[in-house]
């Protein structure tokens, strides 16, 4: 028997995954288009639109992953270190940030038993957040990873423009969004994961710049 919470996450699912197919579909024509060089006087044009394109999907799979955060996941044994490791990886592309990491613990004592795309989710969300709120400036993105209170702590700390007074009382609401696109959905799907693995999920502005981003997983 299907609960209402549950139908509702269903449909929801199965409606954006229809709209993501035909998304997918129409941006593979136009780069077919594009290869062609059929577009060639309308360079501008589809620019918008393919960017357009991008944005939409990206809600859309915002939608999905928000929707999809109470499916149980298989467990795995997951390094922490190797995950951010990977992360600092990929995010460290940007010539203005500079990206540090430091771990405080013996790799043996941070590995868990969790779900590791929910976990690749949130640090991924993490990340963007910083890279974002950094935007052109000359800025860091520090990783403290550190044990306490029996929880094994990942602090991300930058130093962006960090949260007005507004922005901080709203930021954990589902749709809420100060940027131009987006779903609003981002922060609220990290604290649904972390939620759902028996975590902790909190950001926070710094004494002097940026915000801290701290998650907390249970030993």
């Amino acid at each position: 028997m299907y609960s209402k919470n549950t139908l509702n996450e269903d449909i929801t699912m199965a409606l954006a995954h229809e709209v993501k197919s035909p998304l997918s579909l129409i941006k593979a024509n136009i780069e077919l288009l594009e290869l062609e060089n059929v577009l060639d006087n309308h360079k501008k044009n589809v620019k918008i639109i393919k960017n357009e394109i991008n944005k939409i999907s990206e809600i859309v799979s915002d939608f999905m992953l928000f929707c999809n955060q109470n499916y149980k996941k298989d467990l795995t044994k997951i390094n922490l270190l190797d995950l951010v490791k990977d992360y600092i990886e990929k995010f460290n592309v940007y010539m203005n940030i500079t990206f540090s990491l430091n771990c405080f613990e013996d790799e043996k004592d941070i590995t868990i038993l969790s779900e590791y795309y929910k976990i690749s989710v949130i640090l991924s969300n993490i990340y963007k957040n910083c890279v974002e709120s950094i935007s052109d400036k000359q800025g860091f993105i520090q990783t403290n990873i550190y044990i306490k209170n029996n929880y094994i702590i990942i602090d991300v700390i930058d130093n962006g423009k960090g949260l007005d007074e507004e922005i901080s009382k709203k930021i954990y609401e589902p749709f809420f969004t100060n940027k131009s696109s987006g779903s609003g959905l981002g922060i609220p799907i990290c604290i649904n994961a972390m939620k759902s693995i028996n975590g902790k999920f909190e950001i926070f502005n710094n004494k002097k710049y940026g915000c801290t981003t701290r998650i907390k997983f249970k030993k």
